[in-house]
C-alpha cells in the first residue's frame, strides 16, 4: 500500500516554492514525507500504518500545509509575537549548530585556557556549639565563659550544650561559599582563619555566637582532566556553539540596514 501511494501523485507536500502552477497553491507530496510519516506512526505506536491510516497522515499534513500557507499569506507569523520568537530561536539553534566533537588536542587547550574555573574550593569540616542571642542578653560573654569548659571536657560533652540549632551541629568538607550561605559571610571569613583540632570563639553568625572546632581543611585543588573531561568537552562544545551563532548572526545582519524612527524632529536615524 505504501508504494501504491508514492506512486498514486495525488498529493503533494513541499514545503519550497511550488514549480509550475499558481505560485504557492501546488503542494507535493513526496516519496521522502511519506516515509517520515510512515516512520514517525510506527515510532509512536510500534507498528506501521494501515492503508487508511497512512492515507489520514497524509490528508493531515496536506490540510496543515494548506493552513500553514494561508496564514503566511495573511501575514499571521509577522502580528503574532509568540510566533516570531518561536521562528527566532529556531533559527538562533540553527545558526549555533557547532558540528561534531571536539578533537583531543581541542579540548586540552581548553582546559589550560580556563583551568581556574575548574579549580576546587577548599573545604572544611567543623562542629559548633550554638548561644542564641534570643534566648540569652549576652550570647558572647556566656560563649567566653563556656570556652575553657569545653576544651577541658572532650569526648562529645560538648553536643548537649548550648542552645537548641535548627541546623546541623557538624559540618562536613562545605565550601566557604556554603558555609556563608547557611551562616553569613563574617562566619565564613571567621572560620577559614581558625586553627584546627581547637574549640575557639566566640565566632558571630546571623543568628547568634558560636564556638567552633575545625577538624580538617582539604586545601583548593585543580582536579586532572580525565576527571572532569566530560564536562569539559560540554562546555567546550557550549562555547563553540555560542561561537558559531554570534558569527552567523553577525553574517546575516551585515545584509540589513536598520532604519530607526526620527529623534526630535531631526529626521528618521539609520545604521548599518
Amino acid at each position: 500500500m505504501l508504494f501504491l501511494l508514492l506512486g498514486l501523485g495525488v498529493f503533494a507536500l513541499d514545503l519550497w516554492p511550488a514549480r509550475g502552477g499558481r505560485e504557492g497553491h501546488v503542494i507535493e507530496v513526496t516519496a521522502d514525507e511519506v516515509e517520515r510519516l510512515h516512520a514517525r506512526w510506527t515510532a509512536q505506536w510500534g507498528r506501521p500504518p494501515t492503508g487508511p491510516e497512512l492515507e489520514s497522515l497524509i490528508a493531515e499534513a496536506v490540510d496543515e500545509e494548506i493552513l500553514y500557507r494561508e496564514a503566511q499569506r495573511l501575514g499571521l507569523d509577522r502580528e503574532d509575537a509568540i510566533v516570531r520568537r518561536r521562528l527566532a530561536q529556531k533559527l538562533t539553534f540553527i545558526l549555533e549548530d557547532a558540528g561534531g566533537a571536539p578533537s583531543a588536542d581541542a579540548v586540552d587547550e581548553y582546559f589550560a585556557r580556563h583551568a581556574e574555573r575548574y579549580r576546587r574550593p577548599p573545604r572544611t569540616t567543623f562542629d559548633h556549639v550554638f548561644l542564641s542571642a534570643d534566648r540569652r542578653t549576652d550570647p558572647a560573654g556566656d560563649a567566653t565563659a563556656l570556652l575553657p569548659a569545653i576544651r577541658a571536657g572532650g569526648g562529645d560533652g560538648w553536643q548537649r550544650l548550648g542552645d537548641p540549632f535548627m541546623l546541623s551541629r557538624t559540618y562536613a568538607e562545605r565550601t566557604d561559599a556554603e558555609i556563608a550561605g547557611m551562616f553569613g559571610a563574617g562566619f565564613a571569613d571567621a572560620v577559614s582563619a581558625l586553627p584546627e583540632d581547637s574549640w575557639s570563639g566566640p565566632v558571630e553568625s546571623t543568628y547568634g555566637m558560636h564556638l567552633v572546632r575545625v577538624h580538617d581543611r582539604t586545601p583548593s585543588r585543580g582536579p586532572s582532566l580525565d576527571e572532569l573531561r566530560d564536562r569539559v568537552v560540554a562546555d567546550l562544545r557550549e562555547e563553540r556553539r555560542r561561537e558559531s551563532g554570534r558569527a552567523a548572526y553577525r553574517a546575516l545582519r551585515d545584509d540589513y540596514e536598520v532604519r530607526l524612527p526620527a529623534a526630535n524632529g531631526q529626521g528618521a536615524g539609520s545604521r548599518p
